[in-house]
Formats: C-alpha cells, sequence, structure tokens
C-alpha cells in the first residue's frame, strides 16, 4: 500500500497545504490526548515511541511514520537533521514496528519543531481529510464540532469499514447531514465499548467522553 501511494505521488505532486480554520480549542484537545503537554513532551517524549496496535514509528504529536510514505516524510520533516532515517519508517507498523524501534531512539525533536509541523503541516492535512470525510453538513457544524471530527479522524483514521466503525458511519450518515452536536456526542461516548476490558479503556473512554464535549461546545 505504501508502495502503491509513492507511486501516485511520483506521477501527481501532493497538493499544496492550505491553512485550514481549526479553533484553539481543538487544538487543545489533539495535543492533551497526543501528549499530555509540552512540558511532559520535553521530559518523556522527546524519542520515537511506539504507541502499540498497528502504529508505526511515531514521534512529536502523533505523526506516524509507519502509515506514510518515504516521500511525504521527507516533505512533512525536510528540516529535521534525520530526516533521511526518519524516512525509512514509512509502511513499519504493528509489531514490525515495535522490533525496528530501538534503531530510531537515538532520534529527538524539540517540542518547538513538532508544533511547527504539527500546526502547519499535519494538523491542516487532517483537517481537509475530515472535511472531506464528513462533507455532507461540515459547512453546518459549529467549528468546535468540526474540530471534533478532525481530532476523531486525526486518532481513528477515516475509514468506515467494519463493526468497529459502526459509530462513524452514523456520524457520517446521521448526525453530521443533521447537524445534530447531540447525536455526534452520543456516538463518541458509544465508542468507549471498543475498548471495554482492554489496558486502553480508561484513557480512550476519556479521550472519546473529550470528544463529546468538544461537539457540546463545553470543551475543558
Amino acid at each position: 500500500m505504501v508502495r502503491a501511494r509513492e507511486a501516485v505521488q511520483s506521477i501527481v505532486p501532493p497538493a499544496p497545504l492550505v491553512p485550514e480554520q481549526v479553533s484553539d480549542a481543538v487544538v487543545a484537545h489533539i495535543v492533551r490526548w497526543e501528549i499530555t503537554s509540552a512540558r511532559h513532551y520535553e521530559q518523556r517524549l522527546r524519542w520515537p515511541v511506539w504507541p502499540g496496535g498497528a502504529s508505526g514509528i511515531t514521534w512529536c504529536v502523533g505523526y506516524d511514520g509507519g502509515h506514510q510514505t518515504p516521500a511525504v516524510i521527507g516533505r512533512d520533516w525536510a528540516k529535521h537533521y534525520a530526516v533521511q532515517r526518519l524516512s525509512t519508517t514509512a509502511g513499519i507498523t504493528g509489531q514490525d514496528a515495535r522490533a525496528v524501534l530501538p534503531r530510531y531512539r537515538d532520534i529527538t525533536t524539540p517540542y518547538s519543531y513538532c508544533e511547527q509541523v504539527f500546526r502547519a503541516v499535519t494538523l491542516p492535512a487532517y483537517h481537509r481529510l475530515a472535511k472531506r470525510t464528513f462533507s455532507n453538513g461540515w459547512d453546518r457544524l459549529p467549528p468546535d464540532a468540526q474540530g471534533s471530527l478532525t481530532a476523531t479522524v486525526y486518532n481513528r483514521g477515516a475509514s468506515m469499514a467494519g463493526s468497529r466503525r459502526s459509530e462513524m458511519r452514523a456520524l457520517r450518515d446521521v448526525c453530521v447531514p443533521a447537524a445534530d452536536v447531540a447525536c455526534m456526542a452520543r456516538q463518541y461516548r458509544s465508542m468507549c465499548r471498543l475498548w471495554r476490558g482492554t489496558v486502553n479503556e480508561t484513557g480512550l473512554c476519556n479521550r472519546y467522553e473529550d470528544a463529546a464535549r468538544l461537539a457540546e461546545g463545553r470543551a475543558r
């Protein structure tokens, strides 16, 4: 799949990055749930990590190299002193990523650079992806409700296939077309079912409770 995306990108250059308006509450929500805070990042997360599951080698504010291509990583992190090495994380996911993580643990990235890439590159790209995914009714949603969808796509991707994506389909097919933020909040809270009984239950259930509050306009 990564090789296929790479081939397409060699023929059709990526579209220019167009700044998108994302509320401060949405930025704060994603940063809080990805890295806790800038201080915590500098103390504990300056090095690449493997978050588990189907993730790849990940650094900064949830930037997952395993789900990118070498060209995209090279473009996004062009000013990074280790950009060539980071580019080699492309396509490595799951247990393979866990196995090779030690090769990358000597690479550090200051939060100031992470924030720059997050705000200028990563977040606008996910915001556009969320807008395309939930296009029917998107423009009638309040900014924070739009942002809750961006945050969800940032964390879970935009796939709609399978039983684990029933809430995503309800958001796309029912809640967003009706511009019904209460409906959106219910779907976020329902997502907790996916992690019950796992080590991620507390963190992810709380994350999607926060997403529900964001959609309702009650971000903390």
